[in-house]
């Protein structure tokens, strides 16, 4: 064999080890135009998935290259090995699909559905043909963990936020409302203690009375006394 013949028996080997291979991500892969994940898209494929913090839940993004697809439902599936037995966990379908070469999607493996921690599933991309017979177009596996990660807590800016938001509706509420309430047109509303306080009291100044039921009409009885003395003193 040549060494030319080495190099390209070679390449095609690794092209046949990919080709029907799925690949499962932990965070969104990146992948090019064509739909083939790109260097940098590589770092997120892993082979161990770990839950979302909190939930009995995982993302997986999927992605898979698919041996001879046809356009119409494709379905990918899930299965386990329990005691020897392998069986069908759960299945998801997408209808429209289109025929592509590359499938790429998320999606998410619930605990509800019968997904659970420690355990390795298979995954197998089916199409059925027209005779109704079901063709593998690409397989992969998938290890579910739950590592115990918390959810992470809201960032201080956002609590600030809330904060501030909190105190300017408990302000509004003391407020009496939106200031709508005829402040802002010029107009005032006295407060309780004010309407129920007289007007100013009027300063006395010396010299002059501003009473008229007191001093004033003591001064007049007395002018009219000292004028009637005098009158009698006369007629004497």
């Amino acid at each position: 064999m040549t060494l030319s013949s080495a190099f390209a028996l070679a390449a095609l080997s690794s092209a046949a080890a990919y080709a029907g291979e799925v690949k499962v991500g932990a965070t969104p892969i990146e992948i090019d135009g064509s739909g083939k994940i790109t260097a940098q898209g590589k770092s997120a494929v892993v082979d161990t998935l770990d839950e979302v913090p909190g939930e009995d839940r995982w993302i997986a993004y999927i992605h898979a290259k698919l041996e001879n697809p046809a356009p119409g439902p494709l379905y990918i599936e899930f299965f386990q090995n329990l005691d020897g037995n392998k069986s069908s966990v759960w299945r998801h379908d997408e209808n429209d699909f289109a025929g592509d070469k590359w499938f790429y999607g998320e999606i998410e493996l619930d605990g509800r559905k019968g997904f659970n921690k420690n355990r390795t599933y298979d995954i197998k991309v089916t199409q059925v043909n027209a005779k109704g017979k079901e063709l593998t177009l690409a397989t992969g596996k998938i290890k579910l963990i739950k590592s115990g990660k918390k959810p992470e807590a809201p960032k201080e800016d956002e609590t600030k936020e809330d904060e501030a938001a909190a105190e300017q509706d408990a302000h509004d509420s003391l407020g009496g409302g939106d200031g709508n309430d005829g402040a802002g047109d010029g107009s005032s509303t006295p407060s309780p203690d004010s309407a129920s306080e007289g007007p100013p009291p009027v300063e006395k100044k010396k010299g002059c009375s501003v009473d008229a039921d007191g001093n004033a009409w003591n001064g007049a009885m007395v002018l009219l006394a000292l004028g009637a003395g005098f009158i009698l003193r006369r007629r004497r």
